[in-house]
């Protein structure tokens, strides 16, 4: 009896125990979702917008404009150009929801706070329709002024959505991926130039062809949409172009594929050539050192022809 009557006593304490801490979870919940409805409340919302089909902005001398039609986002000045779309959703999502570290009162004169002559004005377009514009003057410490279109109401912002705006078109643009090659997986590489071809396959070989194209990077975008007519420009037109294909190893699928780019002349510099991966229409400044050991092995070591 005594038994029992001790495992009745330990049940009523275990009850007791997740009684409290049910009741300390939901008071602790409770007190989480009062103090977020509390900073909500005293949170100054400068544009606070649906959903955005459309913005643009401008520093007075660049303007980017972008619209999105069916979930993917083009750059209104040239919409063959494919953007990295997470880039550009995070510009939009700063720019559709922007709060305000304080709100002036009793603000001076707009020329006070560069709102006169704005440094950057940012337009937007909610997807039902509805639009709007922002204004932004002068910096303040670390924050900047900002105001409404159709307010006299001057609000002090932080840097974030400054910093967001990105004006340079290569940070934007979807650029070619170049696959993961090395020493490792690469099976052959074959090299043709004015007709004649080299394929190389030889381990000491491969690791000196990999040490090129394990590097090759796709940053420097000459030319979104080369055209048929202008490929000679680069010297990428089929009589002048070399052809560099390597087979490799997907690391994933463990399949053979084959990777081919066209290398073309070189640049005013002469420290890059112009480069274009097949089936690409984009045309890309690499180094020429890059290029050399990507074509290239040590004199002595015989490929087959």
């Amino acid at each position: 009896m005594r038994s029992k009557k001790g495992i009745w006593t330990l049940a009523g304490l275990l009850v007791a125990l997740i009684g409290i801490y049910v009741g300390l979870r939901y008071w602790d919940e409770r007190k989480q979702e009062a103090e977020e409805k509390k900073a909500e409340e005293e949170t100054i919302h400068v544009v606070q917008a649906e959903e955005l089909s459309a913005f643009s902005y401008t520093d007075g001398t660049d303007t980017m404009e972008f619209s999105r039609e069916e979930d993917t986002w083009y750059y209104d000045g040239d919409r063959e150009i494919p953007m990295v779309q997470d880039a550009v959703q995070t510009m939009a999502d700063e720019i559709q929801d922007v709060t305000a570290v304080r709100e002036l009162e009793d603000p001076d004169a707009l020329e006070d706070y560069g709102l006169d002559a704005p440094s950057y004005t940012i337009g937007y377009t909610e997807e039902e329709g509805d639009s709007g514009t922002l204004y932004i003057g002068n910096m303040t410490g670390e924050n900047y002024y900002a105001m409404p279109e159709g307010s006299r109401t001057v609000y002090t912002i932080d840097g974030t959505l400054v910093s967001a705006l990105l004006f340079d078109l290569a940070d934007l643009a979807q650029t070619d991926t170049v696959p993961s090659i090395s020493s490792g997986n690469l099976v052959s590489v074959t090299v043709t130039e004015v007709g004649e071809s080299q394929t190389y396959q030889e381990e000491e070989d491969l690791a000196e062809l990999a040490g090129g194209l394990g590097v090759l990077s796709l940053t420097e975008c000459v030319d979104y949409h080369v055209t048929d007519e202008s490929l000679s420009d680069y010297g990428l037109d089929e009589e002048e172009r070399m052809i560099v294909q390597a087979v490799y190893t997907d690391t994933d699928t463990e399949e053979e594929e084959t990777y081919t780019v066209y290398i073309g002349a070189e640049d005013d510099t002469g420290e890059n050539r112009y480069l274009m991966p097949e089936g690409s229409k984009m045309v890309y400044q690499v180094s020429t050192d890059v290029i050399g050991n990507m074509t290239t092995v040590s004199e002595g070591e015989e490929a087959e022809e």
